[in-house]
This record gives C-alpha cells, sequence and structure tokens, in this order.
C-alpha cells in the first residue's frame, strides 16, 4: 500500500511545485536506504506547473485534448463547464490511473518509475463554479482514485493550489502526509498557522494527515531570522525537516522534463544535486517510505 504526501501551503510563492518535482523525481531516481520507488505525481493546481516541468509542450497539448488530465478524475464529463455552476454527476466511479497518467521515467523494475497524472487550467471551473447540490460524487471520484493509485504505486504525491477549495479538502483527507514548504521570511509563521488548521479541520475523527515542514530557498549559508523564530516555536517546531532546501537557481529551471538538477550542467548544480539528496534523505526516513 502506498503512502500519500500532499504538497501544500496557503501562502503562496513558496515553491511547493519545486518541492513535489524534485522530491518526486530522487524517489524515483536513485535509491534511498537501499531502494527507489515507483512515485506517481499528482498535479491538482489549475496553473499546472508541475506539469508543464515534465510534460512536452505537444505531448501536453494531446493529453488536455484527450481529457487526460485531473479534471476527468472529478467530473464525469469534463466537457460540461461553466465558470457560475459546476455540474456535478452522479457518477462515483473515476477513470482508472492508467487511462490517464503519463509516463515521465521508467526503468526495467516495477519500482524505478515515475508517472504524473496532468492538471488543465479548465480546473478553474471547479475551484469557481458554485455547487447546486452536494459535492459527494467529486469527493469519491478522487477517493477512489487515490485508493487506486496507493495500490499501484509505493509514493502519490498531491501538489495543490494554494487556495481553500474542494482541493485542499479532497487533497488533505486522502493524505498521509503534508509537506509544507516555508521561505523563511515575513508572514511565514501565519502561513503555518493557517495550514495546520486546514489540516486539523479535515480530519476524520482522530485521523488525519501528518505535518512536515519543509524550509526552501534558504540562504546557502547562515540561518535567517525567520528560520530561527519558528524553530524555536513549540507547535511547530517538532514538524520541521532538520535539513533545508537551498537557494540554488537550477531548482527554478526544470521545464519540459529538462533542467533538473540531476540533468544540469549549470555552475553549482552538483552541489544542488547533494542538498536535494539530503533532504530527500531525511523525507524517506522521516515518513518511513
Amino acid at each position: 500500500m502506498g503512502t500519500v504526501i500532499t504538497v501544500m501551503n496557503m501562502k503562496g510563492g513558496v515553491g511547493k511545485t519545486t518541492v513535489a518535482a524534485h522530491i518526486g523525481g530522487m524517489l524515483a531516481r536513485y535509491a534511498h536506504n537501499g531502494k527507489r520507488r515507483s512515485v506517481l505525481l499528482i498535479d491538482y493546481d489549475p496553473q499546472f506547473n508541475l506539469s508543464q516541468s515534465f510534460i512536452p509542450a505537444d505531448d501536453y497539448e494531446a493529453a488536455e485534448k484527450d481529457r487526460k488530465t485531473v479534471l476527468a478524475v472529478l467530473l464525469d464529463d469534463p466537457r460540461k463547464l461553466d465558470p457560475f455552476r459546476l455540474h456535478v454527476s452522479a457518477n462515483e466511479q473515476p477513470p482508472s490511473v492508467s487511462t490517464l497518467e503519463y509516463s515521465i521515467y521508467k526503468k526495467t523494475q516495477i519500482h524505478e518509475r515515475l508517472s504524473i497524472i496532468p492538471s488543465t487550467i479548465d480546473l478553474m471551473y471547479v475551484a469557481l463554479g458554485e455547487a447546486t447540490g452536494s459535492t459527494r460524487p467529486i469527493e469519491q471520484r478522487f477517493k477512489k482514485f487515490v485508493c487506486e493509485a496507493r495500490e499501484l504505486f509505493d509514493v502519490v504525491i498531491v501538489d495543490c493550489h494554494p487556495a481553500g477549495s474542494i482541493f485542499t479538502k479532497t487533497a488533505l483527507q486522502n493524505s498521509d502526509h503534508v509537506i509544507i514548504p516555508v521561505v523563511p521570511e515575513g508572514y511565514s509563521v501565519r502561513g503555518i498557522g493557517l495550514m495546520m488548521k486546514f489540516i486539523d479541520a479535515q480530519k476524520i475523527g482522530v485521523a488525519g494527515p501528518t505535518p512536515h515542514i519543509l524550509f526552501n530557498r534558504v540562504p546557502t549559508n547562515g540561518l535567517s531570522v525567520q528560520e530561527n523564530q519558528i524553530r524555536a516555536n513549540a507547535r511547530y517546531a517538532p514538524h520541521c525537516f532538520t535539513r533545508t532546501l537551498k537557494k540554488y537557481s537550477v531548482f527554478a529551471d526544470p521545464r519540459e522534463g529538462r533542467g533538473f538538477a540531476w540533468h544540469s550542467g549549470k555552475p553549482w548544480s552538483t552541489t544542488a544535486f547533494h542538498n536535494l539528496n539530503n533532504v530527500t534523505e531525511e523525507v524517506v526516513t522521516r515518513l518511513k517510505i
């Protein structure tokens, strides 16, 4: 049974897609604690940045034309899109994972592969449209889709958009862990506090995802005042990763499957790769995946 991890922060501009893309890629491409892992990325953001990071433009356009995006997971007929009203179908059975997944990387072994469920800007119709009835079919479709993904992959990573919506609700209710990327700057603490409230609010009984705070884009030397403050906060300290993702330009480069630290020849790319590898090692150990 695979582990589901949502990458989320209610504050935008913290590099959540960077974290999802790079951690997912490292887990599939390189051995940690003696093994590689099969990883499914779910792009659950209408901005579809994660999809653009991995999928060539022509392939993405073909997938969107064929309606092979996460929108098909939520709606039985993605053609019924209305900016003011959300058409919720009665069909609670989503498409199978295999019909929607785009293969990014695959070796001969089943546990050495990386796939993605692309997103689309049309997902915004779901975010903005007002439901005239219960959204249970949408919630059940996503839940069933994630349940199947757990059976097929070691790790499922959901890249969720930075706003409260049905995406936030369904992602949190179906996750084991939440990685909260935090850029240590002004208002960082407020962003973390809001995330903690959302996580608590979406718990079913006492069950709910475990939050983990990952500092991102931190200076390559020294510790910022804001990071010190968060680590000193008794409420947040237990949830903080020890290691941090440093501010290397290569982490912002990926596009259409190219430019990742494991491919890049840019200055400091080797140092960035080792930084990323160390963070991934802690993710594996801390989340027990």
